[in-house]
């Protein structure tokens, strides 16, 4: 399987990932958007250090997951088509995040 590698920005900060052509778009995608709920939350909120902001964007994250998890289609009138979009995204967000958490470490 091919490889490419991209770079990707949160919080002002890049990080490199190596990542199948398939996951690409799905990878910027999830990058976008935990970008976005970190500048959310800095703005609604005092902390200014990155490293809380990456935190509670996990933690928002992942609560937002375990309720797709938890969720039927007739509970949210959402479709099925819908659920499995947000459960898509919402793993690449989780994946994307433990692919910077180990760029960070290493």
């Amino acid at each position: 399987m091919s490889q490419e590698t991209i770079d990707i920005s949160i919080a002002g900060r890049s990080y490199p990932l190596t990542v199948s052509p398939e996951e690409v778009q799905g990878i910027k995608d999830a990058a976008a958007a935990v970008d976005e709920r970190i500048k959310e939350l800095k703005s609604q909120f005092a902390v200014q250090d990155r490293i809380d902001l990456f935190a509670m964007t996990a933690l928002q994250l992942s609560i937002r997951v375990k309720q797709l998890e938890s969720s039927s289609p007739s509970e949210n009138n959402k479709s099925e088509k819908d659920n499995t979009q947000d459960t898509k995204s919402t793993q690449a967000i989780e994946d994307l995040l433990q692919r910077i958490q180990s760029e960070m470490e290493g």
